[in-house]
């Protein structure tokens, strides 16, 4: 039997009156007998994509990782010995939390290079050593997003924002900027030298240029017509042919410039060429097994090996095993430092999975279940979604949910999001949790949609608001029966917007947005609306811009009385519907978050009181006196307040620190 979930509607009355008077501030502890505790981390993980295979310092095979922190642990760096199967360092960095792929191994000394996603710092780390050195931030402003080591030694780094390319001297420490490789492609996560010319990649809309360091001059490179990708991940030059790693892998001759074969989805890139053979490289395919690809031949050769894992980074070790003698074919995984291999020689494997620190994960959004339980997702989580149970006080994974981005309710069932596949899930909370069961295979949006973010139930049917693609505008609102698996898109309800926030009131939805598209593209629209959209002609009905020059709208919500209150950044409005008008506004704050998808703008009625999160800040707002307290204070601690809901008692929970969970318990004089 579901727990009725509670209502929030309360009746409200408004004093129409100027800004907020000074916020007044309560107290805050990590313990049960103050108004906020910190719960703790929903979810643990262990997240690598910044990987590569070298050799040690006496030559024996060894794993590097680069794994993510959080805000208040940085990254951490890792060293794996191959044959002895032991972690021989694991260390913080000392500034840095997020992770790219941006780690190699200088083919001249054995140095390994990586950088950071977050602050653009870039390390060095000399085998044998027990420490990295930090070697600052080559591009200030812009952040790592792929590295590449030449034949020289010289590291070559690819950024965003910027769409950068610039090198790297060990010997000098002089940093050379070239630029953006591609006007308005923003990431360069691939690199890879070719003769005297440095090939790159890009995203948004996955180009290819080479540049020529001597002049400096980049030249684009047409893909194949019928390439279907956003992204270039990976350029592996072998003998003279380069492996470009998109939706496929496609083949282009350096000496001819023409292109050639084409690869099923390879994950991020081709093996180095086997030393046994000197004309076969190894690849995953995107069905499952390894597969080999003859460079002479061109001939294909799949293997019984199907690891289940994506490659990351690939290398040849010996692992001086007799079941595995002389080299073996080994790739990295971008979860818990995951280590396969292959023998050709044997067709015996390997596979190991180091004892790392890890960190706790990211949450990505927080939402009450119809059971008052509180669901958090988390960025690119392998490990699952947490689940808060107020009565056990405690957490408990739900595995493999993947990333996701947003909550709802359906007929006593939780549905929800995940990102990057646009998918959405009911799960059935009478019945065990159990990935590919229950909750059952999704649906998947499509058009070009992948963060279903917000849920808003419409009788018998959802709907959800979407975020777009990387480097996409338009946004949408997906109207879905989870009953039927039936579903149909509607995009640009509000051209050019995303819609973020949504509400259901009289047959018809409210919803707010964000002028922001995917990542990787500028707002090409000057501020963020609220807007009126029938789900059944599927018209929008109205738009309005509530606050003037607002990035998003968000944290929509009905009062008892039918007025809708939201957030336009720092600034609290209030709408009647009945005339389409806002009839009240209060500045809450003198700073904004900057938030680009409106969730860390949210608004709920509890218990005959409004409390919100907004400006990093847990605050309740008295619509009598026009007073706003602030419950929380993530301005003062540096740790932000994101997110919010309410479990079955009518805690409040929202997410701070980035990756913990706090609750908020009002006192009885709230009430």
């Amino acid at each position: 039997m579901h727990i009725t979930r509670r209502q929030f509607g309360v009746a409200t009355a408004l004093a129409l009156s100027g800004l907020a008077a000074a916020p007044a501030r309560v107290g805050w502890a990590s313990d049960d007998t103050q108004p906020v505790a910190d719960l703790g981390e929903p979810v643990h993980k262990t997240q690598d994509t910044g990987s590569a295979l070298g050799p040690g310092p006496d030559g024996q095979p060894q794993a590097y990782f680069f794994v993510s922190g959080n805000t208040t642990s940085t990254g951490e760096f890792a060293v794996v010995d191959l044959r002895s199967q032991r972690t021989i360092l694991d260390i913080r960095v000392p500034s840095g939390s997020g992770i790219a792929r941006a780690m190699a191994v200088s083919p001249v000394d054995g140095t390994v290079y990586f950088g950071t996603s977050d602050t653009g710092d870039l390390y060095n780390y000399r085998p044998g050593d027990s420490q990295v050195t930090s070697l600052g931030v080559p591009v200030p402003g812009q952040v790592f997003w792929g590295l590449s080591i030449g034949s020289d030694g010289l590291v070559w780094g690819g950024t965003y924002p910027g769409g950068l390319v610039f090198s790297y001297d060990p010997a000098t420490g002089q940093v050379h900027n070239y630029g953006q490789a591609i006007a308005g492609e923003t990431y360069i996560e691939a690199l890879e030298q070719v003769g005297g010319r440095i090939y790159v990649g890009s995203s948004p809309n996955a180009k290819l240029a080479s540049l020529d360091p001597a002049t400096g001059t980049f030249t684009q490179i047409d893909l194949p017509a019928d390439h279907a990708s956003t992204d270039i991940y990976k350029l592996n030059l072998r003998g003279t042919l380069l492996f470009v790693s998109t939706d496929r892998t496609y083949i282009l001759d350096t000496t001819t410039g023409t292109w050639g074969d084409q690869l099923p989805g390879t994950g991020r890139g081709v093996s180095p060429v086997d030393p046994a053979t000197g004309n076969t490289i190894y690849y995953k395919t995107s069905a499952g097994p390894v597969a080999t690809y003859n460079l002479d031949t061109h001939a294909v050769q799949t293997l019984s090996w199907a690891p289940n894992a994506a490659p990351e980074s690939w290398g040849w070790i010996d692992l001086a095993d007799p079941n595995l003698p002389g080299p073996s074919v080994a790739f990295t995984y971008y979860t818990n430092g995951r280590t396969y291999a292959y023998n050709p020689a044997t067709a015996h494997t390997y596979y190991l999975q180091p004892t790392l620190m890890g960190s706790g994960d990211q949450l990505t959004v927080i939402g009450s279940g119809p059971d008052g339980n509180i669901y958090c997702g988390a960025y690119l989580t392998p490990p699952g979604m947490g689940r808060w149970d107020p009565d056990k006080k405690a957490f408990e994974l739900l595995a493999d949910s993947g990333q996701v981005e947003g909550y709802g309710s359906f007929h006593g069932d939780l549905v929800y999001g995940r990102y990057p596949q646009g998918a959405l899930y009911r799960y059935d909370l009478d019945k065990p949790w159990q990935q590919g069961t229950n909750p059952a295979p999704p649906v998947t949006i499509g058009n070009e949609q992948n963060r279903p973010q917000s849920f808003v139930d419409i009788g018998d049917q959802l709907a959800v608001s979407s975020v777009p693609e990387t480097g996409r505008h338009g946004g949408a609102i997906t109207l879905w029966n989870p009953d039927t698996n039936a579903f149909s898109v509607y995009r640009n309800v509000v051209t050019n917007q995303t819609p973020v926030s949504l509400v259901y009131r009289d047959g018809l939805i409210y919803g707010g947005t964000s002028i922001n598209g995917g990542y990787g593209i500028d707002p090409i629209t000057p501020e963020a609306n609220l807007f009126v959209w029938d789900p059944v002609s599927h018209q929008t009905l109205f738009t309005a811009a509530p606050v003037s020059g607002a990035t998003t709208v968000a944290g929509l919500a009905f009062d008892a009385d039918g007025l809708l209150w939201g957030l336009a950044g720092s600034t609290l409005f209030v709408f009647n519907p009945a005339n389409r008008k806002v009839i009240h506004k209060v500045t809450l704050f003198d700073d904004t978050d900057g938030s680009r998808y409106g969730n860390d703008h949210v608004l709920l009625f509890e218990s005959g009181q409004l409390y919100g999160v907004t400006a990093n800040r847990l605050f309740r707002y008295d619509h009598g006196n026009d007073k706003v307290t602030v419950l929380y204070d993530g301005v003062a601690t540096k740790l932000g307040a994101r997110c919010l809901a309410t479990d079955r008692y009518g805690a409040l929970y929202f997410n701070a620190a980035s990756s913990h969970l706090y609750r908020y318990t009002p006192s009885e004089q709230e009430g």
